[in-house]
């Protein structure tokens, strides 16, 4: 037999991963690989603070080159678009990514190469991030179709910050946090998003009086972003108690829905571990949804082995039983691990709820 030669016989089929073109890889040990983008000068900073804890994959974009210039993250990775600044007008900041819609996801292309989810953080009173939103939501989803991703949609989510009380006074302020919420909703009720954590800036300043307003910013987001990277972490750390896993972790962030984090340091001595998860509940920094209608939750217990060989494992039960009735029977996913910091630190995730 003569079979015919064809041309694809000479090309091999090319490695999925596609790599970063800068070479960035992520610095954190955890079981997603994320790609990380801030929009506007409040994403920016949370974008930051997820660079400093070894979310390299990160690109800051802005129309304002004066909010953009004063980050300290590598000039590759920063991104001016549109005219200079959008004055809190939606509309220029939708109409800055639109025009710039191929080099945002050129952007993407050269740090992120692969990754596994992509996290949009922007601040929902503003004009350049709460105004190119739904574009960068849009990109980010094909980008990640571009890769291979098998469920795009879900694997993009957004961190959104509320304006604060004194923010909220500007009219315009408040119609750009009241209209991209209502986007946002419809976003998650249609699961054309994953996991939207919109961060509660009012209630913060009401639980947290404390903070310095030098520190405000910097602590809060630090904290947003040191709660994610703490799940991620959990999730590949074993356990001879009981392991919060890849596929638990997985399976929360593939939720659509609002989501919070929380995390409480308890003193087993004072207060029992049911009561400091339900404060957990109601002191979390992100805002609340309806607990109730909550598809899937996660609630982690550390602590050190002096503590652990006091504790009944009835009680550390109970606690993750309370999780379980605040949120309506949804499934929850456990973990309990041994650690050196002292005292107990009850981490709880819950995904999927709907907006109050």
């Amino acid at each position: 037999m003569d079979i015919i030669k064809l041309p694809l016989e000479d090309f091999e089929i090319p490695d999925a991963n596609i790599s970063s073109e800068l070479g960035l890889k992520n610095e954190y040990t955890g079981a997603i690989d994320f790609g990380v983008i801030g929009c506007g000068q409040c994403g920016g900073r949370i974008a930051k603070s997820f660079y400093d804890i070894g979310y390299k994959k990160t690109i800051a974009i802005n129309t304002a080159t004066a909010d953009l210039n004063p980050l300290d993250l590598p000039e590759e990775q920063k991104l001016k678009i549109g005219n200079e600044g959008s004055g809190k007008d939606m509309e220029k900041g939708k109409e800055a990514a639109e025009t710039s819609s191929q080099k945002i996801f050129d952007k993407m292309k050269t740090v992120f190469g692969t990754v596994d989810k992509i996290i949009i953080s922007v601040g929902f009173g503003g004009g350049s991030g709460a105004g190119s939103l739904c574009t960068l939501i849009s990109i980010a989803q094909s980008y990640l179709e571009f890769i291979g991703s098998p469920n795009p949609r879900l694997d993009v989510m957004v961190v959104g910050a509320m304006p604060t009380i004194g923010e909220l006074n500007s009219p315009i302020v408040k119609e750009n946090n009241d209209i991209i919420k209502k986007v946002m909703f419809l976003h998650t009720i249609n699961k054309q998003l994953g996991p939207l954590f919109l961060i509660d800036n009012s209630k913060i300043e009401k639980l947290y009086r404390g903070i310095p307003s030098t520190k405000f910013w910097s602590t809060i987001n630090s904290t947003i972003t040191g709660l994610f990277q703490t799940f991620n972490y959990l999730a590949t750390q074993e356990s001879d108690l009981t392991t919060f896993d890849r596929e638990d972790y997985k399976a929360l962030l593939d939720t659509p829905g609002l989501a919070m984090l929380g995390v409480t340091l308890a003193d087993l001595e004072k207060i029992k571990l049911s009561d400091a998860l339900q404060n957990n509940i109601k002191k979390t920094l992100l805002a609340e949804g309806n607990y109730q209608s909550a598809s899937c939750a996660a609630c982690i217990v550390a602590a050190d082995k002096e503590t652990l060989d006091t504790v009944n494992m009835e009680d550390i039960n109970y606690g993750f039983d309370t999780v379980a009735n605040m949120i309506g029977q949804a499934n929850v996913y456990r973990g309990l691990y041994k650690v050196e910091s002292k005292g107990v630190r009850a981490y709880t995730m819950i995904c999927g709820m709907q907006s109050k």
